[in-house]
């Protein structure tokens, strides 16, 4: 089913239905559960306020990692850069802002294979009934006048509009957060136009 799925997305993407394929990638991640072959209940949360008081409430929830730590990632910019830590998205937690799951970055401290031996952390997902907690987030920059300004392309001369909402929600084991950890997320997002300051909690 799985395979099936991801040759959908292939084919999508060179018919230029990026959107389509999207939506197929989102039912691939949350068939990907273990122990789950079909796609489970989604929840609409809107807003950065609601959705942390949600997570208060709803502790665990799975976790698909699109891009674990080491892998690169654009961010909206023109080059890719190596993430200092795992990133990902609440499979079950849908943000009615992008119709995706949540989006979410585990500290850079955090332990999350569970092979003490294990340095390289290859992992695809964190399980349900993890202690990961929300302790702060990386707003969207929410100016429709700089995304328009930033984003002109011969295809799309009037830009793209902010994606409001469409915030990260920075988690990490049991609450705790290092200065560390902080310096390498702030440092990583700073440089970028597209997000204002984090903000811990």
């Amino acid at each position: 089913m799985i395979s099936r799925l991801k040759l959908l997305v292939k084919q999508l993407k060179k018919l230029g239905l990026s959107n389509d394929a999207l939506k197929i990638k989102r039912i691939i991640k949350i068939c990907s559960m273990p122990g789950i072959d079909y796609p489970t209940e989604e929840i609409d949360v809107e807003g950065i306020d609601s959705v942390l008081e949600y997570l208060d409430e709803n502790p665990g929830k799975f976790i698909f990692l699109d891009n674990p730590k080491g892998s690169k990632k654009r961010f909206g910019q023109k080059l890719r850069k190596k993430m200092p830590f795992h990133y990902g998205e609440f499979t079950e937690v849908n943000n009615p802002a992008d119709d995706m799951g949540w989006d979410v970055i585990i500290v850079p401290s955090a332990k999350t294979t569970t092979d003490p031996e294990d340095e390289e952390e290859d992992v695809k997902h964190i399980p349900q009934g993890h202690s990961l907690i929300a302790v702060g987030y990386v707003p969207v920059n929410d100016s429709d006048e700089e995304w328009r300004e930033k984003t002109k392309s011969p295809s799309r001369p009037e830009g793209k509009p902010a994606p409001k909402g469409n915030d990260k929600i920075v988690l990490a084991p049991d609450g705790v957060v290092t200065d560390d950890d902080k310096k390498k997320i702030e440092k990583f997002f700073k440089p970028m136009w597209n997000f204002k300051d984090v903000i811990w909690l």
